[in-house]
């Protein structure tokens, strides 16, 4: 069971774009420049000829199919394609079947066992005539028949045992096969989020490229005109370098985000989607919760707990069985058999008839056997012993499974309870920064303020941003976490 999710934390530089003036003509001119496709076209429409309409509308038919040719996933769907596609979920289904078979096949055991057979043999030379047990010297054929049942009448309870540890192994692969598609569920939430956390980066990372940009052509102007030192281009050069690693160090975050994500669904490699984060609408106010009594609630159908529980349960009847070997055994047989024999004749000598013989030489056989244990080089007690330490085991599982549970409910919920808090915090310091980034903004381009003091301001804002975007995802993500300890599943 894992059901710790987390977001990791950003060490980020960049901040946001700022706004003010003096950028927005160079904005305009670089948006001109990477949109001259858009520019051309419309030149291009401009001309007024027909045969340009048609031409421009393909045009978009092709480009606007393939902008939506990507598929846009959900967490839900995220989720239940990786459950219909898994395959460690598809062992785990394969294993209940096969539980299910063994404690089907523990109740027929009840049942009489029926065999049937026939042999045939042609016999040379000297050799037994199987009809009178006699010693005859010449080659004959002969051909027997034959039904027989058995049952157990008491064994030690060994079968009632059996059907009852058959069955909570059954349950127990139910229970698992339920808990691997929980743990699939949060790891598929995890790498959902991961991609969306480092995609998100990736917008603040290419919005603080696009700031230090800008300020190393307007401190190129400044040097040029006299009105800053080289050595602080050579500074603005230096946090623009820095910001275009970062955007590539975010990139490659992306990609690895993804694999996982794709191995967790088994989605093929080439498939490309677009991830679409959906807002429930829930707004935490105020977050307070007995986890006690929540793990009261929890580990009545959590099927983490089901699983150990059902897995002592039968280990308990292991034991059971292991002591029938100390009880005496009764089983009760029955036989039917006939058969041909070609040394079998008339008084004329001559072989009688296949089908007289049959019906002549039937024969039936009713008994009972009983076994008695008397001395079994200590073997039973071994067993018995064995399995006792093998249903301790099963209980310190059980118990080891349910301290997990509680200390994960309780540190999941001081992580809701920080990320919430966090998150209020760092949306007030988030407009602290941003006013401050602009007002510093302004006095780096009138020369009040050093580069080194600007970036100051400038990565405290990207950092403020980082932490604001860490702990609404985290606090998302434990929002649901906490639902399901309440019993919902939320991808159903």
């Amino acid at each position: 069971m894992k059901r710790k999710s987390y977001v990791k934390d950003m060490q980020f530089d960049p901040a946001k774009r700022n706004e003010g003036e003096v950028f927005s003509v160079y904005l305009l001119h670089k948006t001109m420049e990477n949109y001259s496709f858009t520019f051309y076209l419309f030149r291009f429409f401009r001309m007024k000829r027909p045969s340009n309409y048609l031409v421009l509308f393909f045009l978009f038919l092709i480009f606007g199919t393939q902008a939506n040719a990507q598929e846009k996933w959900t967490l839900k769907d995220c989720i239940s394609y990786g459950i219909k596609n898994n395959l460690n979920l598809h062992d785990a289904d394969l294993s209940q079947k096969m539980a299910e078979q063994n404690f089907q096949q523990s109740k027929w055991n009840l049942l009489p066992g029926v065999a049937a057979g026939t042999d045939g043999s042609m016999n040379y030379g000297r050799s037994i005539d199987p009809n009178t047990n006699g010693i005859v010297n010449t080659s004959f054929f002969n051909n027997s028949y034959y039904v027989g049942a058995s049952v157990d009448l008491f064994n030690g309870f060994r079968n009632q045992n059996q059907i009852s540890y058959q069955k909570f192994r059954k349950d127990a692969a139910g229970n698992n096969f339920e808990n691997v598609t929980d743990d699939l569920a949060f790891q598929v939430m995890n790498a959902f989020y991961s991609v969306i956390y480092q995609q998100e980066l990736l917008k603040i990372a290419n919005e603080q490229k696009a700031i230090s940009e800008m300020n190393v052509k307007k401190t190129e102007i400044l040097v040029t005109t006299g009105l800053k030192a080289p050595t602080d281009l050579l500074e603005v050069k230096a946090n623009y370098e820095k910001d275009e690693l970062y955007c590539i160090q975010t990139s490659n975050n992306i990609a690895s985000a993804w694999i996982s994500l794709k191995k967790a669904m088994n989605l093929p490699v080439d498939q490309e989607i677009t991830l679409v984060q959906t807002n429930d609408g829930k707004e935490i106010a105020e977050i307070s919760t007995n986890v006690n009594e929540l793990y009261k609630q929890t580990s009545q159908w959590s099927p983490f707990i089901k699983m150990y529980e059902n897995d002592w349960k039968a280990s308990l009847k292991q034991v059971k069985m292991s002591r029938s070997g100390f009880f005496p055994s009764l089983k009760l047989q029955a036989a039917y058999n006939t058969g041909y024999y070609e040394t079998n004749k008339d008084a004329s000598n001559q072989t009688i008839a296949f089908n007289n013989q049959i019906k002549n030489n039937r024969s039936q056989f009713v008994g009972a056997s009983l076994n008695i244990p008397i001395f079994s080089k200590n073997a039973v007690r071994t067993n018995v012993i064995q399995s006792k330490f093998t249903a301790e085991q099963a209980e310190t599982r059980l118990n080891q499974a349910k301290q997990t549970l509680i200390y994960e409910m309780e540190q999941n919920y001081n992580e809701l309870t920080a990320s919430w808090k966090v998150s209020q915090q760092a949306g007030r310091q988030l407009e602290a920064d941003s006013l401050s980034f602009q007002a510093a903004q302004k006095k780096f381009d009138q020369g009040l303020i050093s580069v080194v003091e600007f970036y100051t301001v400038k990565n405290r804002l990207a950092t403020t941003s980082a932490e604001v975007l860490n702990s609404k995802l985290t606090l998302e993500i434990k929002k649901r976490i906490l639902e399901f300890y309440k019993g919902t599943r939320f991808w159903e």
